[in-house]
Order: structure tokens, then sequence, then C-alpha cells
């Protein structure tokens, strides 16, 4: 049976920056249960605390310490998004508390990590317009196989709210043509979700199967294309929203929100719009909590009028 730890580390002399990184990510492979992607990221954040720390020479762990921690992240908030930090603070509590099971790390270290603030329900979703949709939509050459696979990709993420990972991983086990669902693997819970397969996805992906998937063996319904080694096998999330961002790219539309979200946050806009209640929002974008849905109340500007209290003073006519 394989230890479900990694190797120890050698706390006392100076580790080589990418064998401490290769470390990290064996350890929230076996004990953490990450995704490849999910690891991608966080030894991303890794190599730029230590490079922070030691530039390019080897890690002495000893000499991280509480205020060590504080001016990385004072430094890193001072050039980055009130996002970007948040999620650095996340891997570095990560990476220090790994440290820590290593026994090269202090309790107080990890603790010292500040808290980014983070205000619910603070930011308004950047939605996009049916006419901006559609001239997205029209970028999409279906004469060529890689315009069938993109548009199929693009509808999945507009239709039905996924995720640019969630698209990447449909196999063709997850299409139930029969009963007209598709079955999606959540990326964070690992949660199993069956969700109706509107029409024109449907007949979108019938055309990209038929007419421009390549032969190839794996069971993964968007592969790459082209003529290198690679024609034929998965996508990543990443290629998934590169074609997006070429597809807006080709828009040439301005001051328009180009993410791969943006298309997740207009349909639950549009549905809103259409009368559903939040609830089935939090259903269709496989929300654990109601309070993650709370924030597209704030689009619908017709309805908070209705709800909205006169200002004192102001005349109601």
């Amino acid at each position: 049976m394989n230890n479900l730890s990694p190797a120890p580390l050698s706390c006392d002399a100076h580790i080589a920056q990418e064998d401490l990184v290769s470390a990290f990510v064996e350890h929230l492979d076996r004990n953490r249960g990450t995704l490849p992607s999910t690891q991608a990221v966080y030894a991303r954040h890794a190599r730029d605390f230590l490079v922070a720390l030691y530039g390019d020479g080897s890690a002495d762990l000893r000499a991280i310490s509480a205020r060590v921690v504080c001016d990385y992240v004072q430094s890193h908030a001072a050039r980055r998004r009130l996002h970007a930090t948040r999620m650095a603070t996340t891997v570095l509590r990560s990476f220090l508390t790994f440290l820590q099971i290593q026994g090269c790390c202090d309790p107080s270290v990890h603790a010292a990590v500040p808290a980014v603030p983070h205000r619910r329900l603070a930011d308004v979703p950047k939605v996009l317009s049916d006419q901006h949709v559609r001239a997205l939509m029209a970028t999409f050459d279906l004469s060529r196989a890689s315009g069938l696979r993109d548009n199929a990709m693009t509808l999945c993420m507009a239709c039905l709210g996924l995720r640019a990972g969630e698209v990447a991983r449909v196999t063709l086990e997850d299409i139930d043509w029969r009963a007209g669902s598709l079955r999606i693997v959540t990326t964070k819970a690992r949660r199993v979700h069956v969700l109706p397969l509107p029409p024109d996805l449907g007949r979108s992906l019938v055309a990209y199967l038929r007419n421009g998937r390549p032969p190839t063996s794996e069971r993964c319904v968007f592969v790459q294309h082209g003529r290198g080694r690679g024609k034929g096998a998965p996508l990543t999330g990443g290629t998934v929203r590169a074609a997006i961002r070429r597809a807006w790219a080709r828009a040439g539309l301005a001051d328009v929100p180009r993410g791969t979200h943006a298309l997740r946050h207009t349909l639950a806009s549009r549905m809103l719009r259409c009368g559903a209640d939040l609830k089935q929002i939090a259903d269709v974008l496989r929300h654990r909590h109601l309070d993650t849905t709370m924030i597209y109340a704030k689009v619908d500007l017709d309805r908070l009028a209705e709800v909205a209290q006169p200002w004192p003073g102001a005349s109601l006519s």
C-alpha cells in the first residue's frame, strides 16, 4: 500500500524551489484530492511566493516568518486586484499548512496570513444583451469542424451555464439522447447533476459529432483539432476559454465582458427576467447554497423597484 503522505522534507537544508512545489502538488493530489487544473493554479501561486522570497535561489524554509508572510501579501495586494489577492492568500494558507504538516513551519506563520476583505453581494454580475450573444454566435463558421465544436461549446455555457472546465469534461456517456438530458459533474464537490438538454444545444452537438469531431478513442465530447500529434486529445478549461476569447475578438464588440463566466451570468439574468425564482436558477447553475444565487437579484431592476421603499422626503408622484 502506498503511503498517503509525500516523502518528508528536510527542513534544515536548502531545497530546490521546484522540488518543494512538486512535493506540495503531490500533497494536494494524494491528501486533498484536488483536480489537476486546481493543482496547476496552486503550483503557480506557490512558485510566485517562493520566487518573491528567494529569487532564483533554493528555499530556506527556516526563513519563513509571520513578518515575511504579511509583507508578501501586502506587496501582492498593492500590485494585483482584490480577487487575485484573495486567491493568493487561499493558496498561501494551503501551502503553509503543508509545510506545517511536514514539520517545517510554525503554526503561528499560518495564522499570520492576513484575511482579504470580501463583502457578500458587493459586485454586480456582468451580463450580455441578447444582441451581444447573437453577435458572438454569428462568429462561428459552421462549415468548419472547429466552428462546429466552438459553437456547441458556447451553447453549453449560454444555454446551461456550464463552466469552461465542465464543458471540457463532458463525455459521450454524459449525454442521454433518449431522455434529452446532460449529466454534469461539478468541479469542486464532484457532485453529479442532470440537466435538460435544450433543442438548440442538442442539434449543435449532433452536428459536431457527425460532421466535425475527428476520429479518436477519447470519450470526451470536445477534442483537439488540427494536424499535430495532439489531434483528438481532450480539451482543457483553458483551451475552451481561449476559443471563446477568439470568438469575441472576431465579433469586434467593445466594452463587453468577454469571460466565459459572462455567459453563465447572462443565463441567470435571462431566467430571472422570464420569471424563474432564485431556487430554480440555483438548481441550473448548480450552486450548493442559495446565498450564492442571491447576487442575481441585483440585476433585475424592475423587480427591485417593486420592493424598494421610497426615499424619505421624496415625492411618490
